[in-house]
């Protein structure tokens, strides 16, 4: 019989290749720039999520313990540190981003044009 954590598993993996997927096609459709290269970021840590997950799937299926003496336990926090790496570098340029699109101030003052407008 097949654990819960198995089959937990395998579909975790199945959503990660299916994202990995669609952010690809997505990916080809956008022109290069900084949204494209966030998407290349975000990607990489995706990879490293999905990554982790077979690894946790692989030790659920050939029912392989980790302890912290054990070697099998080091990959799967390197991938996990790999994604989190990632996510900060795709925060930053998330955040680069918003200073080269984002308008928020300008947005108030067309909020506030259709407020003066409404009232006359």
């Amino acid at each position: 019989m097949v654990s819960i954590n198995t089959v937990i598993g395998a579909t975790t993996v199945l959503f990660g290749f299916a994202s990995l997927l669609l952010i690809s096609r997505a990916r080809s459709r956008l022109s290069p720039g900084s949204i494209r290269e966030y998407i290349d970021n975000f990607s990489i840590c995706l990879a490293f999520i999905l990554i982790f997950s077979m690894w946790q799937t692989g030790r659920s299926i050939f029912g392989k313990e980790i302890s912290v003496t054990d070697f099998s336990g080091y990959p799967e926090l390197m991938f996990i540190a790999f994604a989190y790496i990632g996510f900060i570098l795709v925060s930053y340029r998330v955040f680069k981003i918003s200073k080269e699109f984002g308008f928020k101030d300008e947005g108030r003052e067309i909020e506030n044009i259709v407020k003066g407008k409404k009232k006359k």
